[in-house]
């Protein structure tokens, strides 16, 4: 899961994360890209993050797969 969720972030931002990087603090991730990774998301898992949950489900790779893992 972890090299999946990784390979997501590289294609969606066009470089390489780290898996507990903070996305939206460091400015890695902005609200036009934090789109295309939800979208990415529902496509690959088939599970669609809540607008009012986005920013706290892609503080980084981490939070991410781990919400992945419950909710699909």
């Amino acid at each position: 899961m972890e090299q999946k969720i990784l390979d997501l972030f590289e294609n969606v931002l066009s470089r390489k994360v780290e898996f507990n990087d903070e996305l939206i603090e460091s400015g890695i991730l902005d609200s036009i890209t934090a789109v295309d990774v939800v979208l990415e998301v529902q496509a690959e898992f088939g599970c669609m993050i809540p607008p009012t949950d986005v920013a706290t489900v892609l503080k980084t790779p981490a939070t991410l797969a781990g919400w992945i893992e419950e909710n699909a």
